[in-house]
């Protein structure tokens, strides 16, 4: 008789206590989930220093809307072989910024230049510097100069990053030079402030936008960026 009442209570304990390890697995499930549920999505920062990737692809891109014959493309992109950007965000302020060993560029437009038969390669030159000295004038916001006895055009753009919506906006847009905006938009209209998406995949910043040309075109706009080892800013 006793043996059997002791193992009656054995088997409640047993029963008691599963009960008590369930409803701790259960508790801690729920904590699981609501901590889950409650966490704050991360949201990527781009904030640190960044330089240029893939540059001659971003150019084709702007040579496209020109309608550029083979060879003029072939020209312009060797003056580009060795064009950089730098990009640097901080919080919510962005500035791209290059310079430029303009005389190249210069040189390459006089080989298909009408004016070739009329003046020498250095007179077409020095016309294309002292046209970019008047050029740069016409940015009110951002910081352009060409320096006329070396022909190194400076640039430096400023922007406004948006991280929630994963765009930047540029103050006067972007513009390689006076030749190859990166919009669609007419003369009237270049300076104009311009929106471009952003993404960050495999460590490489694309900002990019798509647009049409008044012929009603698809274009798209693409610069590629990789971080400047640490410099991420928290």
């Amino acid at each position: 008789m006793m043996l059997k009442h002791y193992k009656k209570l054995f088997l409640a304990f047993v029963a008691l206590f599963s009960v008590f390890v369930l409803a701790s697995c259960s508790q801690k499930q729920s904590n699981s989930q609501s901590a889950a549920q409650t966490e704050a999505p991360k949201v990527e920062t781009i904030a640190g220093e960044w330089e240029s990737v893939y540059e001659l692809d971003s150019l084709q891109k702007a040579f496209f809307p020109k309608g550029m014959k083979s060879y003029t493309f072939a020209k312009f992109i060797e003056a580009f072989k060795d064009f950089k950007m730098k990009l640097s965000v901080d919080g919510t302020s962005a500035k791209l910024s290059y310079q430029y060993d303009s005389k190249k560029f210069a040189k390459a437009f006089y080989e298909i230049s009408k004016d070739k038969n009329k003046m020498t390669e250095d007179e077409f030159v020095s016309r294309y510097i002292n046209g970019q000295t008047e050029f740069v004038q016409n940015f009110k916001k951002y910081k352009a100069s060409m320096d006329t006895s070396t022909g190194t055009y400076s640039y430096e753009a400023t922007g406004t990053i948006d991280e929630s919506a994963k765009t930047v906006t540029f103050d006067e847009g972007l513009i390689i030079l006076d030749s190859f905006p990166l919009t669609t938009a007419d003369k009237d209209h270049r300076f104009d402030p311009a929106t471009y998406n952003y993404e960050v995949k495999d460590g490489i910043l694309t900002i990019y936008a798509d647009m049409k040309t008044k012929d009603n075109l698809p274009v798209h706009f693409e610069l590629n960026f990789k971080r400047v080892p640490s410099t991420e800013k928290k």
